[in-house]
């Protein structure tokens, strides 16, 4: 089964409203093999996605006050006063690599 073909069962899958599972019962597929599809295919979405970034810059005049919270899916970062920029740059590009 080529790439284009695995696709568009998942898409079938996805559209259909059923569970992964009960969709792949009803097809004679087995589940860990559309599961990995699926993974292959979500992959290959998620490279396509392009990533902004914005600029974001404080006035150094004016202490920061409070704390930032940032949430992506499942994941949530606190940042306080006197944060260390460049930890931070890098947590956000771990983070990146990961989502």
């Amino acid at each position: 089964m080529n790439k284009t073909e695995r696709q568009k069962l998942v898409k079938e899958c996805r559209a259909s409203g059923m569970t992964a599972k009960s969709w792949c019962e009803t097809k004679g597929i087995q589940y860990q093999q559309y599961i990995s599809w699926a993974t292959k295919v979500n992959r290959e979405e998620h490279q396509k996605q392009t990533q902004q970034w914005a600029e974001v810059t404080q006035d150094k005049e004016e202490p920061a006050i409070g704390e930032i919270k940032l949430n992506c899916g499942k994941w949530s970062i606190c940042v306080g006063t006197g944060y260390n920029h460049t930890l931070l740059v890098k947590i956000l590009k771990a983070v990146e690599a990961v989502c």
